[in-house]
């Protein structure tokens, strides 16, 4: 990677890295308490509560585990855990298993994946929404879930009509959702800023709605138009490129988990995720209404088609079930089928209805009006629903496909196959012929010997067996000495072998030994060896009394089994001298050759999906959420506290009933599916959702800032068709949305809104947002000239289920496409190194907010990174190349390129200065005055893509 250090001085000229009030993210204590309810009591209360449990009268060690009172204070040996550090805890010190002294729980140690999630809880601080063990105790025996008193809570109400409040300042309201925001301002005292300036606002919404940058030709004439439509006229122009549906498709794919790889213990590629991306892309390109968009994505397979473009369309956006982590080696197929369904339900109820589902897996919900048994109602449509593939019965099982293939790619993929089978049984049959050749003259040697002599000849003990060994290998060995029940291939073989490899560690005792004559001690030594090939062997005679001779291909088992303990049966590594390197050279020309073959397998069309499965009409409670302790029966429904009817769905005999359900969900009367989704387009457009837990609208979560306005809002989406373009218009024509970030543009008289509302969720002023990392990616590209517009297609550099590091630790997953980064590979556990850096989400968990951190790597990645790098040079070109004719035209144009802005006199000539200085610096390195010149040009454009104006909207 190249290195910058000289940009350290351009970041001070760029306005240097920001220092400014962010807006907050939604607090990450609801998702603790999710993963303590979800992950963490199921398994304390199973695998510790016997001997760490006040209620239950036990606190072995001075330690009980019930209550987050006990947890904290420890046991006799001190605190449980050290919050946020895995290493210096002691409940992980006793769950690894690591010190034979203190092992917990010392009957059965964890299984790796619990493990894993004390780990990551600790790790996250150990949240713990419990009260003490008393108080714990009696909640559990006294709370029943009430459905009727949880309807009362303000998620499960019906969507209201409420009035568009009156305000003072009429002047300010361009849109009802500024009467709502104003009114709530002025019962405050506070009053919102002045509207942002054309410049700013053209950038804002450019980045809003389509993910890139303006170009200086569309903010300058944006900045020189007067007509009141002016803005209207761009947010329409912007909502009609296809540009929006890339920005925000990649908002919804963080909802969908999307990924292009597995992920978890096999990470192999998901060949055809893509489809589902494209989907997503032109669903939002073609304003497809927000119900239907549900609707396909939990039972598009089940959907009339008038076309076949229309079925397949349908097919695809199924995949949203499909995309989640799976364990693919989990045995166990029934808890893989489960885990599958908990996914699906936990993405489902996240993503569209804001709810934690997977809470209720193994108990009722402790926050929310959520029984086991409405869990398991849901779960039995899911377990009518086949979303594994037909080889269950393999080490690795995958992912459901619906083939889009045509005879002629079958059979194409099918001749291929059979070309690498026919490879595979080649490079099998070499290695077997040399096992067979290493079975002959190289492994039964000294073990098999030793072990034929003494076991299968009930006249010769361990001392006759050595004694006559080192008479045979002795030097003065004369023809007719060996007795004739002996091998002599063995014999031969071992003394060739002994004299080949003297420091193979299972023959330096026999060397030693028959060196020196004490022959006996070689017994004592072999002797347990003896033992185990003695019973194999007494096995198989007993087995098969046919058998009478030692060479008897029969006995090859119980003698392998005596080579196995040996060490012989395995293939020795390439230094070893049992192969010559000729042998070796000729297996890695055989492996070269079948790699080359699957390489060219070709993917025949498919789509990620699933599709009806065996209908099971109910599904009974899993007692702690594991399928062996069954509870009481639960038939196909949906969450009691969400629908407005006492009478019980009635779901069709022959299908899941997920189609019912996608379509009570994307009904009109439904409490969350339209809130929810208004709430995370307006924290996509101002930072903050009117509810800040955009994906948790139960209990644990936030409550909404303007519950008024978020009822209007989802009742004006539902009204207008469920058209996302339309929220779009409404939200961004409002002057809310057009308010300026500045504190400095708060009118001064009033109470000082910083102290009242230091955190801006009554909306006083515009938010300051970070870009997002694709936004910052596509940035670099769009502004140097670098970006490939093409849109849609697979990008994924591996076939279908292919293994993602080719059992190896390195991913040849290469980023250097100039394509949009939605369409970079997503590579679950291998995140490309720029959207880690900068909070891209975890991809196997929903996210409908993104954090937004400031850290020192992210501008440490800015001067360093070879894209950052790569994008300067190329904008000094286009700069060097434009129609300005002087350094102050580029400087200027260099600005509005990067910044939607011309320089300021003090940044202009400062820059002058800088690129002066540059050139002089470089003469004594650089001697062409035209590359110095070009290259004194890209260090200044580093600085202005690397200063933080370049990565914020304001």
């Amino acid at each position: 990677m190249r290195s910058r250090i000289q940009c350290a001085v351009g970041f001070v000229l760029g306005g240097g890295w920001l220092a400014a009030t962010l807006p907050c993210p939604a607090a990450p204590g609801a998702n603790g308490a999710e993963f303590f309810e979800k992950k963490i009591r199921p398994l304390l209360v199973e695998r510790c509560y016997e001997c760490h449990s006040t209620a239950k009268g036990k606190s072995k060690g001075g330690l009980s585990l019930d209550s987050r009172e006990g947890l904290l204070q420890g046991g006799d040996s001190g605190p449980a855990f050290v919050a946020g550090d895995v290493e210096k805890s002691k409940l992980v010190e006793g769950i690894r298993w690591k010190n034979r002294d203190f092992q917990m729980p010392p009957k059965k140690r964890l299984s790796a994946q619990e493990v894993a999630d004390l780990e990551a809880w600790i790790g996250m601080g150990a949240p713990d929404p419990r009260e003490t063990a008393t108080a714990e105790a009696g909640a559990r025996s006294k709370r029943v879930i009430d459905i009727a008193e949880g309807r009362k809570f303000w998620a499960f109400q019906p969507v209201a009509d409420p009035a568009i409040p009156k305000v003072r300042d009429g002047a300010w309201v361009k849109s009802p959702v500024d009467a709502f925001v104003l009114a709530k301002l002025e019962d405050a005292g506070l009053r919102p800023a002045v509207p942002a300036d054309k410049r700013t606002l053209i950038r804002r919404a450019s980045f809003d709605l389509t993910g890139l940058p303006p170009s200086p030709e569309e903010v300058d004439a944006f900045a020189t138009d007067e007509s009141p439509d002016a803005f209207a006229r761009v947010v329409d122009r912007l909502l009609k490129s296809p540009a929006y549906g890339e920005r925000w498709g990649r908002h919804w794919l963080d909802v969908a988990r999307y990924a292009d790889s597995n992920g978890m213990d096999e990470n192999v590629g998901h060949g055809h995720s893509w489809r589902y991306r494209d989907y997503v892309v032109q669903a939002f390109n073609s304003d497809k209404p927000y119900d239907r968009f549900v609707i396909e994505q939990l039972a598009g397979d089940l959907l009339p088609a008038a076309t076949e473009s229309e079925r397949i369309e349908n097919l695809t956006a199924t995949g949203f079930l499909a995309l989640g982590a799976k364990v693919l080696a989990e045995p166990d197929v029934r808890k893989m089928e489960m885990d599958v369904i908990d996914e699906q339900l936990d993405v489902m109820g996240k993503a569209f209805l804001g709810m934690t589902f997977g809470c209720s897996r193994c108990h009722d919900h402790k926050f929310d009006p959520l029984p086991t048994a409405d869990y398991y109602s849901m779960a039995a449509i899911f377990r009518s629903t086949k979303s594994l593939g037909d080889n269950t019965k393999g080490a690795i099982k995958f992912w459901y496909e619906h083939s889009l293939a045509t005879p002629g790619e079958l059979a194409a993929r099918k001749e291929f196959e059979a070309k690498v089978a026919a490879q595979k049984k080649k490079v099998t049959d070499y290695i077997a012929k040399a096992r067979g050749d290493l079975k002959e003259d190289l492994h039964r040697h000294a073990a098999d010997y030793l072990a034929a002599s003494a076991l299968l000849e009930a006249d010769c003990n361990f001392e006759e067996v050595t004694r006559v060994a080192g008479a045979w290998q002795g030097p003065n060995r004369t023809k007719g000495t060996e007795p004739a029940r002996l091998r002599p291939r063995y014999l031969l073989t071992c003394r060739q072998y002994l004299a080949r490899n003297p420091e193979h560690p299972f023959f330096r005792p026999w060397h030693e030994w028959t060196d020196s004559g004490r022959a006996g001690e070689i017994a004592a030594h072999y002797g347990p060896l003896f033992s185990e090939a003695r019973a194999a062997l007494k096995a198989a005679k007993a087995a098969d009394a046919k058998i009478t001779k030692l060479n008897d291909p029969r006995l090859d088992p119980a003698l392998d089994a005596l080579n196995d303990v040996a060490g012989f049966l395995a293939i020795p590594d390439k230094d070893a001298d049992a192969f010559d390197s000729g042998w070796f050279a000729e297996l890695d020309v055989m492996n070269a050759d079948l790699m080359a073959l699957e390489d060219k397998i070709p993917d025949p069309p498919a789509i990620m999906g699933v599709t009806d499965g065996a209908i099971a009409k109910s599904l009974p409670v899993h007692i702690r959420g594991s399928y062996l302790t069954l509870g009481q029966d639960c038939e196909r429904g949906f969450p009691q506290v969400m629908q407005t009817s006492l009478t019980k769905p009635i779901l069709p005999a022959k299908q899941s009933g997920r189609l019912e359900l996608a379509r009570w969900m994307a009904g009109g009367e439904h409490p969350l599916t339209a809130r929810v989704f208004v709430n995370r387009l307006w924290r996509w457009h101002f930072g903050r959702g009117i509810v800040g837990s955009t994906d948790n609208f139960g209990a644990l979560g936030d409550r909404p800032s303007h519950p008024e306005l978020l009822d209007w809002l989802a009742r004006r989406f539902i009204e207008d068709g469920w058209s996302v373009k339309e929220m779009h218009r409404l939200l961004m024509l409002s002057s809310a949305y057009q308010m300026s970030s500045s504190v400095a543009a708060q009118p001064s008289s009033g109470p000082d809104p910083l102290t009242v509302d230091p955190e801006n969720r009554l909306l006083w002023r515009g938010n300051i947002q970070r870009l997002e990392a694709e936004q910052i990616r596509d940035a670099l590209f769009a502004v140097s000239g670098w970006l490939d517009p093409r849109i849609g297609g697979k990008t994924l550099p591996l076939r279908n289920k292919e293994f993602v590091f080719n059992h190896t630790s390195k991913d040849h997953t290469t980023y250097e496409s100039p394509r949009r980064a939605v369409y970079l590979p997503i590579i679950r556990n291998h995140l490309y190194d720029m959207l880690e850096q900068f909070d891209y989400p975890d991809p196997t968990m929903p996210t409908g907010s993104r954090n937004a951190t400031v850290v020192s790597p992210q501008a440490l990645l800015m001067m360093n990174a070879d894209v950052v790098l790569d994008a300067a040079d190329k904008l000094a070109v286009k700069i060097l190349a434009g129609a300005a004719t002087d350094d102050a035209g580029r400087i200027r144009e260099a600005y509005l390129l990067a910044y939607g802005r011309p320089p300021e006199a003090q940044e202009s000539k400062s820059a002058m200065s800088y690129l002066a200085t540059l050139q002089q610096s470089l003469a004594a390195k650089v001697a062409n005055p035209e590359a110095r010149r070009k290259q004194a040009w890209s260090l200044f454009c580093h600085t202005l893509l690397g200063a933080s104006e370049f990565m914020y909207l304001r």
